[in-house]
Parts: C-alpha cells; sequence; structure tokens
C-alpha cells in the first residue's frame, strides 16, 4: 500500500516536472527551469525533483524484481550501467558547481566533461535510469524512469533559451562544436581520452 502511494506522488512529481519544463522551452518568459535567482521555481523544482530522485531508492526496495523481463546477468549488468550513468552525472555536476547546477547564473562551461556533450547530467541520469531498470526489474521503476527520462530530455530545451540569452554568441559557437547529449564522434572522442 505505501508502495503504490509513493509510486503515485512520484508520478505526479514526473508529470508536473514535465509539464514545467515544457512550458519552460515553449514560453522562456514564463519558465520554470532554470531558476535564476526566483525563490518559487527554487521550491518548485527542487520539492519536485527531491520526490523524483528519493523515487528510485524508495522504489527499487519495495518493487524489487516485480517484473520478470531480466536474468541475473543482465541485472548485473544494469547495476554496472546504472553505476557509470550516476558517476558521469556527479562528475558533471562537481565540475559545473552546485549553483549552476541549480540553475542559476554562472560561467559557461565548455571543458572537461562539457566538451563532449552540453547536457552531461542529463545524459549521465538517463544512462542511471537505463540501468536501474535492467538491475532493479521492477514495474513502478520502469514507469518511473521512463517519464523521469522524460524530464531529462526536456532539461535542455527549457534552458537552452535562457543559456542563448545569458551567453549569448559564446553559447552559439558551444553549441555548434559540441552535441546536445552525445553523438558517435564525443563518444568515440571522450573513450579515448
Amino acid at each position: 500500500m505505501g508502495s503504490d502511494r509513493f509510486f503515485l506522488t512520484a508520478l505526479v512529481a514526473d508529470v508536473a516536472l514535465i509539464i514545467g519544463y515544457i512550458a519552460s522551452a515553449l514560453l522562456p518568459d514564463r519558465r520554470l527551469w532554470p531558476i535564476g535567482d526566483s525563490t518559487w521555481r527554487w521550491w518548485c523544482n527542487w520539492s519536485a525533483l527531491s520526490v523524483v530522485f528519493t523515487g528510485f531508492p524508495v522504489l527499487a526496495y519495495r518493487d524489487w524484481n516485480s517484473f520478470s523481463f531480466t536474468s541475473s546477468p543482465v541485472r548485473i549488468v544494469g547495476a554496472i550501467i546504472s553505476t557509470l550513468g550516476m558517476a558521469f552525472s556527479l562528475s558533471a555536476l562537481f565540475e559545473l558547481g552546485w549553483m549552476e547546477s541549480s540553475g542559476r547564473e554562472g560561467e559557461l562551461r565548455t571543458d572537461g566533461i562539457y566538451k563532449y556533450t552540453r547536457n552531461p547530467q542529463s545524459v549521465g541520469f538517463i544512462t542511471f535510469i537505463v540501468g536501474a531498470i535492467l538491475a532493479v526489474n521492477s514495474r513502478k521503476i520502469a514507469v518511473h524512469g521512463l517519464l523521469t527520462a522524460v524530464i531529462y530530455l526536456l532539461f535542455p530545451f527549457a534552458e537552452e533559451p535562457w543559456l542563448r540569452e545569458h551567453y549569448g554568441e559564446e553559447y552559439e559557437e558551444y553549441c555548434d562544436q559540441t552535441p546536445r547529449f552525445v553523438n558517435w564522434e564525443s563518444v568515440t572522442e571522450f573513450l579515448g581520452e
């Protein structure tokens, strides 16, 4: 019963963020993300994102192995994929810094991990989600994970108008040189270094 309530809460947070980020991409003047100096945006985003993030360990614990589509080797591979994805995402967060990662203005990063993808936190977290779905083998994690992946796919579209406004030509040049997520060239370059 508690698992169902938490699952519903996580889904509501997922859908609220999806709607907020679509609105942010389409109506940048009324955006939810990035938060800038807005207190209400900060509370809306981080309250919903806290529920989203908490959903993974809570639902993994409460709904472990409720699906029947993965085997033990697949679960092990999923655990490795999710660990690598989270490490990549956290590395990007630490490289960019907490303030900029939380949607506040700072310095435009175009080096380090940001040399290979303009959105390494999204790439890392989506990778984590894929691995978690395989490793946990849970129906609820699969649904929550897919909705959360949509959130991370929408992040850049919500953020890009704001980045163009704040960083202008420098950001446009960066967009020309670096993929939004990843491409074959950026992956092979990253793995080659």
